[in-house]
C-alpha cells in the first residue's frame, strides 16, 4: 500500500461488478497514489520513483493481457478500440520510465494522465465491457480462471 499523500481512494463508484477486475483496479489506485506522492515530494527518491513506475508497467502488462483475453473470449464488439487504449497507456508508461532513467522527475502531467484514465477508461470503457459480459452471461469462474492462469 502507498504511504504519503493520497490523491484518490477506492469507492464503489469505481466498481465494474467483476471482483477480479475490481481488485486489480484497487491496485491501480494505490499505484496512482504512489505516483502522486513521489511527484509532489520536494526531494523525490529516483530509485523509489523507478520502482513505482516499474510496478505500474508490470500492472498494465498483466492486467491488460488478462482483460484482453477475456474480452476476446466473450466476443466483445469494441475490443479493437479498447485494446488501442491499453496500448496507448502502455506506451505512455514506457515513456515515463525512460524519462526517469534519463534522470528526469515525474511531472504532474502523468498524474493528470492517470486520473483521466481512471475516469475515462475504468468508469466508461471497462463498465461497457463488463455490461457486455453480463449480457453474455459470462460465468464468473471463467474470468477467475483467466486471472489465476495469467497472474499465478
Amino acid at each position: 500500500m502507498s504511504s504519503g499523500p493520497s490523491l484518490v481512494a477506492w469507492s464503489d463508484e469505481f466498481s465494474i461488478k467483476m471482483p477480479e477486475i475490481d481488485a486489480q483496479h484497487r491496485v491501480l489506485i494505490d499505484l496512482i497514489n504512489q505516483v502522486w506522492a513521489v511527484t509532489v515530494a520536494s526531494k523525490p527518491d529516483a530509485g523509489k520513483t523507478l520502482l513505482i513506475v516499474d510496478e505500474l508497467e508490470k500492472y498494465t502488462l498483466t492486467h491488460f493481457t488478462a482483460e484482453e483475453i477475456f474480452m476476446r473470449e466473450m466476443d466483445y464488439p469494441d475490443f479493437k478500440r479498447h485494446k488501442q487504449a491499453h496500448d496507448q497507456f502502455v506506451t505512455r508508461i514506457a515513456e515515463e520510465k525512460q524519462k526517469i532513467i534519463a534522470g528526469q522527475r515525474l511531472s504532474l502531467e502523468i498524474v493528470h494522465f492517470l486520473k483521466d484514465w481512471l475516469i475515462n477508461h475504468i468508469l466508461a470503457s471497462d463498465r461497457d465491457y463488463a455490461a457486455h459480459c453480463t449480457r453474455r452471461e459470462a460465468p464468473k469462474s471463467v474470468l477467475g480462471q483467466f486471472f489465476k492462469r495469467l497472474l499465478g
